[in-house]
């Protein structure tokens, strides 16, 4: 027998062979799925489903192992240095690639996409939280490549080391056998790793029921009940709220929809907002009493419930965008009586929505307003001159005194026309639900001025724009050099103009951003 030769003695058991070549498999279609993406269709999909698959064969190989698998004895004359290297180095693979399925798995989570395994949907871990998202892509980038490395010196060690220098039988002893009567036995078990929150989240560290009340105050005094159409009214609420408690939900995103009876979250069409976009253009179009509720939610979360009732006879230009393009969304924020916030257990807004399950007690009078057709513009020209809808000008947001608005303003419209030339707003506009459940609006200057680093990540990373089956479509060099270019002029300008509300000590300013 030639020493590159192995008997059924000196060979991995069946299964063990089989379950280290699914797993190759799986490794390297990610790998490929991620380095040529579009090139199979669907390859964004297949790359989530491949990862969740990792996730349940390598504790299925450890407990093979463990319980019934057969090992060859090492081969004889290997210095112990290197066998202990060699043990090391399997430990080190085991944990880099569950490690990087489990990131990814957190990464879209926390993207708040939607994520299922042959059809059935996998748990919640995150929600929304782009802030995480962008922490863990980076976490999985260096786990991805430290992976790369470990397979490649694997590999070498393996095919160049034992095989090619040595002959000693240590590659054959892994390759699935010859013999014709010898099949390899399939084995199929479900292993979900429990991905726990961190420490810091503990619901003893957050009092739901003080946070509610303190909130529902808080805007009830900001924003007490008026008339519908009561102009000034609203503008005092916006520039009131913000103050409060609720202050603490102004500079990071979340997701604000409708209620969407019998939907889990991540199956909900939700919009992404900055809490201080969210607050003064839509929380301001709203009316509180004071009336709170607190509730479970049916992912086990807490849910603040505050009376609410909609302003819906202003003047257009003061809702930011036109709400009544649908005539369902329309009617549903008129019948609202409530926004809801369901909070992760340290108090943290996951998801914001305006409800009808309250009580119609202190709405006074009401009628429904009939608003004029939607004729597809999303921003228009005033009688005045000023364009509309002009809640969401720059100007509405700074104060007027700022001296770096001209130059913003600039900015703003060399960014409108590099997303117009790579048609972002075909799917970043407020009917874009068709193309994605959580969508981010880009449409107006305050949008987009609270979207601005999504899209830099976003374009940076070559994650957008996408096609039909949700993979990366690449953008022409020129384009994209466009986009991150005007881009990162545009979030400078931003930071300029929030440096000088702080400086100033503007009572709204926006915590300045650390990158």
């Amino acid at each position: 027998m030639r020493p590159d030769q192995t008997t059924g003695h000196d060979r991995y058991d069946p299964v063990s062979v089989a379950l280290h070549w699914l797993t190759a498999g799986l490794v390297t279609a990610m790998f490929l799925l991620v380095l040529m993406p579009g090139v199979v269709k669907g390859s964004v999909a297949l790359h989530k489903t491949f990862g969740l698959l990792l996730i349940l064969v390598i504790p299925l190989r450890v407990v093979w192992q463990l319980t019934g698998g057969r090992r060859p004895p090492p081969p004889a004359g290997v210095p112990m240095i290197l066998r202990l290297g060699a043990k090391a180095a399997h430990l080190a693979l085991y944990a880099l690639v569950i490690g990087t399925a489990a990131l990814g798995w957190l990464y879209v989570d926390a993207k708040g996409m939607e994520l299922a395994l042959f059809g059935f949907e996998m748990p919640s871990v995150a929600y929304y939280d782009r802030e995480l998202a962008m922490a863990v892509y980076g976490w999985k980038k260096i786990a991805a490549y430290s992976l790369l490395a470990l397979i490649l010196a694997h590999a070498a060690a393996a095919i160049g080391y034992h095989h090619l220098l040595r002959r000693d039988g240590v590659l054959n002893a892994m390759l699935p056998a010859r013999k014709p009567g010898r099949a390899v036995a399939a084995t199929a078990a479900v292993a979900l790793l429990a991905l726990l929150p961190a420490a810091g989240d503990a619901q003893a560290a957050f009092d739901v029921d003080a946070y509610a009340k303190a909130l529902a105050a808080s805007l009830a005094k900001a924003c007490p009940m008026a008339k519908p159409d009561d102009v000034a009214a609203h503008e005092a609420c916006r520039k009131a709220m913000g103050q409060g408690i609720e202050a603490g939900m102004r500079d990071y995103s979340f997701l604000f929809g409708g209620q969407q009876k019998g939907l889990w979250l991540k199956e909900k069409k939700t919009t992404v907002f900055r809490g201080d976009l969210f607050q003064d253009l839509y929380m301001s179009l709203f009316m509180f009493t004071g009336e709170v509720r607190v509730e479970t939610a049916p992912d086990g979360n807490r849910t603040v419930a505050v009376q609410a009732y909609f302003r819906n006879g202003l003047p257009a230009g003061l809702y930011p965008y036109p709400f009544w393009h649908s005539d369902p969304k329309w009617a549903a924020y008129e019948k609202a009586n409530q926004i809801r916030f369901r909070l992760s257990p340290a108090g943290k807004v996951l998801f914001a929505y305006r409800a009808d399950g309250g009580s119609e007690a202190n709405r006074g009078p009401y009628e429904p307003v009939a608003r004029p057709p939607f004729l597809g513009e999303w921003m228009w020209p005033g009688a005045d001159g000023v364009a509309e809808p002009r809640a969401t000008l720059f100007s509405a947001y700074y104060s007027p005194d700022n001296p770096h608005l001209a130059a913003l303003d600039d900015g703003y419209r060399r960014m409108a026309i590099s997303f117009r030339n790579a048609d972002c707003t075909v799917c970043h506009a407020p009917d874009g639900h068709r193309r994605m459940n959580k969508l981010t609006l880009l449409q107006t200057p305050l949008h987009a001025a609270a979207s601005i680093d999504a899209v830099i990540d976003e374009v940076r990373m070559n994650k957008m724009p996408v096609d039909d089956y949700e993979d990366p479509r690449p953008l022409p060099p020129g384009l994209r050099q466009e986009l991150l270019s005007n881009g990162e002029e545009f979030r400078r300008l931003l930071r300029t103009a929030d440096a000088w509300e702080a400086t100033n000590g503007r009572p709204k300013a926006r915590r300045i951003a650390a990158k």
